[in-house]
């Protein structure tokens, strides 16, 4: 038995002395370290706005409502929806009842009586009609019956809610954007804030005029941009390379140094847009490269390939 044991010791020593002859002096195994693949950024020096973004709508401020200025019939409508009249010009004409019963009898046929009973209605004012007319000849109305309404589309004024929070951004005189439909803006000036409050919706109206003589039309929808704060000047970041903890408390990016090692830089940040974020501190430049995509649960002094 003791033999037996000699004898194993002696074949494991000898395997293990060919082996090591085997090996080459100098032979040193590599270890490969895996680089995370990541794109990069650079900051930029420029400006940037925070804004507040609300709905609106065009809305004409002053609208007169023509009316029936006697009971009778309507006789003739001379103006419909759309279209443009001056002070003076006849809208309607209204016959009286009497004088609409004489001609029944063949009593008024003669020109001595064309004028009798009968009422020319006519625009008080200069305007649009703004509203379809309802009513047609023949109609028969009573004194006040509203006939159309006169809307003078040069005193057009954008309606938007702003809810109360922010009401010290938005008082008579302050200048806004104002973004229309057809990706055309246009300046415009707080012209008037209401002096009420929506229960429902805790919002305040305030009524802007805009700066130009374009026309628009009425109940137009559009957008209202006001200046909240800004930045001249300063460091700016794309939103997407700020990474930040699950509460928003911290924030920081990845910084690369010596071309493939990327460190944990904590940033304090400043004013947002939609796309680019301004860094208050540190003293970030416009050589730093930072990590925009492939940093999120990346380790500090991690090595990374860098892509396009």
């Amino acid at each position: 038995m003791k033999k037996l044991s000699i004898l194993l010791l002696f074949a494991v020593s000898f395997s293990l002395l060919i082996s090591c002859g085997s090996r080459q002096p100098g032979d040193i195994q590599e270890i490969v370290v895996p680089k995370a693949t990541v794109k990069i950024t650079t900051l930029a020096k420029g400006n940037i706005e925070d804004r507040l973004t609300l709905n609106g709508k065009t809305v004409f401020l002053k609208k007169n409502q023509v009316v029936a200025p006697i009971s009778g019939y309507i006789t003739a409508i001379n103006v419909k929806f759309g279209d443009t009249v001056h002070k003076g010009d006849v809208l309607f004409e209204v016959q009286t009842r009497e004088k609409k019963a004489l001609q029944q009898l063949g009593l008024a046929s003669g020109k001595k009586d064309f004028d009798f009973g009968k009422i020319t209605v006519q625009a008080t004012t200069s305007g649009m009609v703004n509203q379809p007319i309802t009513l047609g000849v023949g109609a028969y109305v009573v004194e006040g019956t509203p006939l159309c309404n006169l809307a003078d589309n040069y005193d057009l004024l954008v309606l938007v809610n702003v809810p109360y929070e922010f009401h010290r951004l938005v008082n008579t005189g302050t200048r806004c954007q104002l973004f229309l439909p057809d990706n055309s803006q246009i300046e415009g000036s707080v012209f008037r804030v209401q002096p009420f409050i929506n229960e429902t919706s805790q919002t305040q109206e305030v009524l802007i005029k805009p700066k130009n003589n374009r026309q628009l039309p009425e109940n137009m929808n559009l957008t209202a941009s006001f200046l909240k704060s800004g930045s001249n000047e300063t460091m700016l970041l794309l939103k997407k390379a700020i990474l930040t903890n699950e509460t928003q408390s911290k924030f920081w990016v990845m910084k690369i140094v010596q071309d493939s090692v990327a460190i944990n830089v904590a940033v304090e940040t400043g004013i947002k847009n939609d796309s680019l974020v301004e860094i208050v501190s540190p003293d970030l430049t416009v050589d730093d490269k930072i990590i925009l995509e492939g940093g999120y649960g990346l380790p500090d002094s991690s090595l990374v390939n860098i892509v396009k």
